[in-house]
């Protein structure tokens, strides 16, 4: 890892030294919750096309809540109505959700039936209604068990443990049952499927200079044991006859585990697939049996909840995650600090992420951030990113975390909604070269 360090640390310099040059125009920003001159989505820019990406973990997004309709067919679930009127308020071209089900077992191997069903009768229809015709899902790890007693308690999970804890601490990635907590892409824009790349069955030993931890896995489990919680796609979109390519991915959180912090480390593990995929990728294998990493020229986001902040010192989280630290950074920095990548930081911020849990009003800015909170953990923190590569360029963004005296019904809406709040970003996608 020592090639990475020279360049990150002038990487770091430079970031910080733009960031302090940001902090005196950040009130205007969060003045409205967003920067003041939002454009509208979907539009052309010069050459390029305006695309709005938005990330939303909706907790817990079940297929029982998006089946709660009326007799129209109309979504009528407190929650899912909450989280679709932030939607719909924000317009996106581009929407990838967290948390939501996939349907194993009534989806007729259609694993993104829910999210046409959350589209339908709660996205289409009601004030500012999206048409989003495009949909993408494929297997992720939650809920799937090994066959083995990963946790080692005695007790092989099984289809009779169902519902429970057991049943998710021996599954690949954490789920009382399959599907829970998956991923889904929604799109104005055609998604290219058929060159999808996707990563889900990738074993952990087998990502270069992993972390996992010592003397806590048997060889039986590390045989079979993957090192995505969910899954990671790299998932390309036609944008006006330019390929945008969406790398998905939703790590396990920092934390609920022990010493030996394996929860940490393979959070950290997750987002390095990431960079490894950037970087080289030569002995990474996708479900399809394809070899290694990223290759176009197509600009790419990688866009989640990655369950990561990143490291301030002094700041160590809080109950719900642990900052874990490996090869001398926090796992996040892995792609805050990647020179192919841009911190979109300074865009995705809020007046509510700054003045959550606060009587006396704090200062935006370094080293803590607070206004770019995503997450209502602790006093707030960054978990959710929208990280494009260098050749796109940034109009705006924003977090939907109004405080309630700018806008009492889309605070009370993002309290409803979600533990986490949606995070969007407007991105200018220049279009294809002749004959590319």
């Amino acid at each position: 890892m020592e090639r990475w360090h020279a360049r990150y640390d002038a990487g770091a310099l430079m970031m910080l030294m733009r960031s302090m040059s940001l902090v005196a125009g950040l009130g205007v920003a969060l003045a409205c919750g967003a920067p003041a001159d939002e454009p509208e989505p979907g539009g052309a820019v010069g050459t390029g096309t305006r695309v709005r990406v938005a990330l939303f973990n909706i907790r817990e997004l079940t297929a029982e809540k998006i089946l709660d309709v009326d007799g129209d067919g109309r979504g009528r679930h407190p929650q899912a109505l909450a989280a679709a009127r932030i939607i719909r308020r924000i317009a996106p071209d581009i929407l990838i959700l967290n948390e939501i089900d996939h349907d194993y077992e009534t989806g007729w191997g259609d694993l993104a039936l829910n999210a046409r069903r959350f589209h339908d009768a709660y996205l289409r229809s009601g004030e500012g209604g999206l048409e989003l015709p495009f949909f993408f899902a494929a297997p992720n790890n939650t809920g799937i068990l090994t066959g083995l007693d990963l946790d080692r308690d005695g007790h092989v999970a099984s289809v009779a443990d169902r519902g429970t804890r057991m049943h998710g601490n021996d599954a690949f990635g954490f789920g009382t049952y399959p599907g829970e907590y998956s991923m889904a892409v929604l799109s104005k824009y055609p998604i290219l499927d058929e060159e999808a790349r996707t990563f889900q069955k990738l074993l952990w030993r087998d990502l270069p200079g992993h972390h996992i931890p010592e003397g806590v896995f048997s060889t039986e489990v590390l045989d079979v044991f993957r090192l995505s919680s969910k899954s990671h796609w790299d998932l390309p979109v036609d944008v006006n006859g330019r390929r945008l390519h969406l790398f998905v991915s939703h790590p396990t959180p920092q934390g609920f585990d022990g010493e030996e912090d394996k929860n940490g480390r393979r959070n950290f593990d997750e987002i390095k697939l990431w960079v490894d995929y950037l970087d080289d990728g030569a002995t990474l294998v996708d479900d399809r049996g394809g070899s290694g990493g990223y290759e176009s020229a197509d600009p790419f986001v990688i866009v989640g909840d990655l369950n990561a902040a990143p490291l301030v010192e002094g700041r160590e989280g809080d109950g719900s995650f642990r900052m874990s630290v490996y090869d001398g950074m926090a796992a996040i920095d892995q792609l805050l600090l990647h020179p192919r990548l841009q911190d979109s930081g300074r865009f995705t911020v809020s007046r509510g992420g700054l003045e959550h849990k606060v009587e006396v009003p704090r200062d935006a800015g370094p080293p803590m951030f607070f206004e770019r909170s995503t997450s209502v953990f602790g006093e707030g923190a960054r978990i959710d990113y929208i990280l494009p590569s260098r050749d796109l360029e940034i109009v705006n963004g924003g977090v939907f975390w109004p405080s309630e005296d700018e806008d009492p019904e889309g605070a009370r809406w993002a309290d409803e909604a979600s533990d986490h709040r949606l995070v969007w970003l407007d991105l200018v996608v220049a279009p294809a070269a002749p004959g590319g």
